[in-house]
């Protein structure tokens, strides 16, 4: 019911005299007899307001007279019951997922070209949290290549504000589904508790939640993902809605001589994710030094470029590694993919130790020019194993790589292995009995070891099937099952034979076991095991590291510590695992991070980290998003109207003041 018609004719009229009646008390006079008694001479300055020799009196300056008719006015105003047309979201608990991936530092908000997506994406979050509903719960997540729940479900409006203010930009890719699953995680928990049992704590039951997604689209599909029945999506596209101008390094690389005819050479390729072609300027340094410079480089509309440096002079008299780092000059709206880095090795041979009876097949592959370009290879018989050497050499991992040929080690060595017709110690590998002929049916040619290596006319005469550790993969499977075989082991590799190249009779006389090494395909394949396990490319780039990704490190040394720092100065002190190997982890940023030595705080050696991410560096704003088999289009927040009432905060300020009337009254009085 409305107040106004509420009160009525009458109501109003004497609300409407309460003021008049107020300001007429403070003119009128009440007649008292004056007689002067000793004892009042002290009270005069307090009752000097209650001599009276009238009715009426002249007005005076009067605090509580103006707190008194204010009061008045504040409550007449309420009555009137102030306010004005409004909006809050529709709905009682909310999800928000904000995208803080590398392509949301792309400023293409409007004219202000300081303002970046993210922090657009945040002003429409603090816009949505104003609008809920006191008693409304609402979740925070921010994700990028990753989730992080920023904030749980709360019914703190400031909290959420609070939480959303400190999400940071991040340097990662983009990645949905971790984010989703956490979010569809608490809106449909699922129930594995058992109804019957009375013991049993069941699960919370799902409750309605709608999610708003802050983010440009440039995320892959999430597929085989259902939001289920309680998760309403809503996709809100943060960006220009025309493609923005950017031209970004999508590729950076630096190929060993043997893949490129004895020449060192550096390729990039830029990307152009706009619809106009644009010209750039690219600059290649070495060391800090500009190496080379191209001028106004064309790179189609929607299109790619390739560029080539040849680095062959740098590397002649190279004593350590140099960073080296690709730009381009040309400003636009995007600068994480301005930038890329690599990592020029001086040239180095693997240190690889082979221990075999005989083989003589293995010998020649090892002897041939590109394997002796990669290597420096040691050959010594299976009572080797025994002495004091070895034994130092292996708890110490001096050597790059060990090939043990019908042999087994007591113990693995802190290295990259290969076993042939044996499996390694330990548990961790099984074969089966040996079975013959076994006709290659398959290999994994998309692996580096396998790479252009074809086994079409391959024959192997006796093979185990192999069982290998977790995250093992199958590299040759035959009718038997898998003969050749790759594991982790910490951080090192183990390369498995499921049979023998030369094998042993009961006289002890060798027996060839296959025909692979007459082929072709056998000293390219020991040629691919010896860069991929011996780490032995002459000039190969580092290891890609992608910004939050693990980084291994394994020193030239056994050191007891490390120190890494990354491009920001920041300094990190590791210790070893029980490999000899480092795990760093605070890869947050693109750049050159060096690895220093304890004792002299020399470089024992640099690695670069890079996005470098295509769907990244494509700025154009998607409409719309693929999750599971629903298709999230862009879409405008749902409000409901609603009226927001001031006169609440009328009364409140009346009571106080009323409150503030009354102290004065009294302090008055009692002076």
């Amino acid at each position: 019911m409305n107040w106004i018609s509420a009160l009525g004719p009458v109501g109003w009229t004497i609300l409407l005299l309460v003021p008049p009646l107020i300001l007429m008390l403070y003119f009128l006079k009440l007649r008292r007899t004056l007689l002067e008694v000793p004892s009042t001479y002290l009270w005069t300055r307090t009752i000097e307001d209650l001599h009276v020799n009238s009715i009426w009196q002249r007005l005076r300056n009067s605090l509580l007279l103006i707190l008194q008719l204010l009061l008045a006015l504040l409550l007449i105003v309420s009555c009137l019951r102030p306010g004005c047309d409004g909006e809050e979201l529709a709905g009682d608990r909310f999800i928000f997922l904000i995208d803080n991936s590398a392509s949301m530092s792309a400023t293409d908000i409007g004219e202000d070209l300081s303002k970046t997506r993210l922090q657009e994406a945040k002003k429409q979050i603090e816009n949505l949290i104003r609008r809920m509903k006191k008693g409304d719960a609402g979740m925070l997540i921010s994700f990028s290549d990753r989730a992080d729940v920023q904030q749980s479900y709360t019914t703190n409006q400031s909290l959420l504000l609070r939480k959303l203010r400190e999400i940071k930009q991040t340097q990662r890719a983009s990645d949905m589904k971790e984010a989703l699953v956490a979010a569809s995680g608490l809106a449909n928990p699922g129930r594995t508790s058992d109804k019957e049992s009375a013991i049993d704590i069941q699960v919370a039951d799902a409750k309605a939640a709608k999610l708003y997604i802050f983010s440009d689209g440039g995320v892959p599909e999430v597929a085989s993902f259902s939001l289920g029945e309680y998760l309403t999506p809503e996709f809100h596209p943060i960006g220009s809605i025309d493609p923005p101008n950017n031209v970004g390094i999508t590729a950076f690389s630096i190929n060993d001589e043997m893949e490129t005819e004895n020449q060192i050479q550096a390729f990039a390729r830029l990307q152009n994710s706009s619809d106009e072609t644009r010209f750039v300027d690219v600059d290649l340094y070495i060391d800090g030094v500009l190496h080379d410079a191209l001028g106004g480089v064309e790179v189609p509309k929607n299109d790619s470029k390739s560029l080539s440096y040849n680095l062959t002079g740098v590397v002649e008299n190279l004593e350590k590694a140099l960073p080296v780092k690709l730009e381009i000059k040309t400003p636009d709206v995007y600068v994480q993919d301005n930038v890329a880095y690599a990592v020029l090795n001086p040239p180095r041979l693997a240190d690889v130790l082979v221990v075999r009876e005989y083989n003589q097949f293995l010998e020649f592959a090892l002897g041939t020019g590109l394997s002796q370009k990669l290597a420096a290879v040691e050959f010594q018989p299976p009572s080797y194993l025994d002495s004091p050497e070895y034994l130092e050499a292996a708890d110490l991992g001096i050597y790059d790589l060990i090939i043990y040929d019908q042999c087994v080690p007591q113990k693995m060595p802190l290295c990259n292995t290969v076993f042939i017709g044996k499996l390694p110690p330990g548990d961790r590998w099984k074969a089966g009995d040996k079975q013959g002929p076994t006709p290659i049916i398959d290999s994994d040619r998309s692996h580096p070891i396998m790479y252009s290596v074809s086994l079409n006319n391959v024959t192997v005469i006796e093979a185990a099937p192999l069982t290998g550790p977790s995250g093992w993969t199958s590299l040759v499977d035959s009718t038997v099952g898998s003969i050749l075989a790759i594991g982790p082991r910490g951080g090192f590799q183990d390369l498995v034979f499921g049979f023998g190249i030369i094998e042993f009779d009961e006289s002890g006389d060798p027996v060839v076991n296959t025909d692979w090494p007459s082929e072709l395909s056998f000293p390219l394949f020991v040629q691919n095991f010896l860069k991929g396990l011996g780490g032995s490319a002459k000039f190969s780039k580092s290891q890609a590291v992608r910004p939050g990704d693990l980084k291994t490190i394994k020193p030239r040394l056994p050191y007891p510590t490390v120190t890494v720092t990354s491009p920001s100065n920041t300094k990190n002190k590791l210790r070893p695992r029980s490999d000899n190997t480092f795990v760093y982890a605070n890869t947050e940023n693109s750049g050159i991070y060096e690895v220093q030595e304890p004792e002299t705080k020399s470089i024992d050696q640099l690695f670069a980290v890079n996005l470098m991410d295509r769907q990244e560096s494509n700025l154009r704003v998607r409409d719309s998003l693929d999750i599971g088999f629903e298709k999230v289009s862009g879409t405008v927040s749902d409000y409901k109207p609603v009226r927001k009432e001031y006169w609440p905060w009328l009364v409140g300020l009346a009571l106080v003041i009323l409150l503030f009337e009354w102290y004065v009254y009294n302090r008055r009085v009692f002076i």
